[in-house]
């Protein structure tokens, strides 16, 4: 069976609002609030621990942006930048996603949840159980490098204000 998001990847769509040659992000059809983003690998990846780290690290970049861009252009107080990863926890499409929420106060979206108090035992367990299989983190996924295209002509485009300058205007 063919993967919906990867046809609608496919297929384009009005609701697009960027693009390269990694990852797409449309504008949610059916949002938990006005603005919300989804953003995509273009290539088929059910869940996060599939993607390639230079992808998954090309995502982040990404979903930075475009919620810089959700601030600038909707006048919000805030961001929720989401996966659901795995039906278990909400996952609707077989295809990884990043969703970026605007937020601002009393938007009536609840995110919270009741932390469980974990016994000594408990937490030692569950740490060893980690400790063991994080053991290996460190080795990242490089992309491969393909032949260097001759570029005839760089065009230099300057903002005319520094992108550093406009997040710490957010900082409360």
């Amino acid at each position: 069976m063919a993967c919906k998001i990867c046809d609608k990847i496919k297929k384009g769509s009005k609701l697009k609002i960027y693009e390269d040659e990694k990852v797409i992000a449309f504008i949610e059809e059916k949002p938990a609030v006005l603005g919300q983003i989804t953003l995509l690998p273009k290539e088929h990846f059910p869940i996060l621990e599939q993607v390639p780290d230079f992808i998954a690290n090309h995502l982040i970049v990404i979903a930075n942006k475009l919620s810089s861009a959700l601030f600038d252009s909707l006048n919000i107080q805030g961001t929720n930048i989401l996966i659901n990863n795995g039906v278990t926890a909400g996952q609707k499409q077989s295809h990884f996603s990043i969703n970026i929420i605007p937020r601002n106060e009393n938007d009536n979206i609840n995110l919270e949840w009741k932390p469980k108090q974990l016994d000594e035992e408990e937490m030692s367990t569950i740490e060893l159980k980690l400790k063991e299989h994080t053991a290996h983190i460190g080795a990242f996924e490089k992309e491969k490098k393909q032949k260097p295209i001759p570029e005839t002509k760089k065009e230099v485009i300057q903002d005319e204000e520094n992108y550093l300058v406009k997040q710490l205007r957010r900082i409360p």
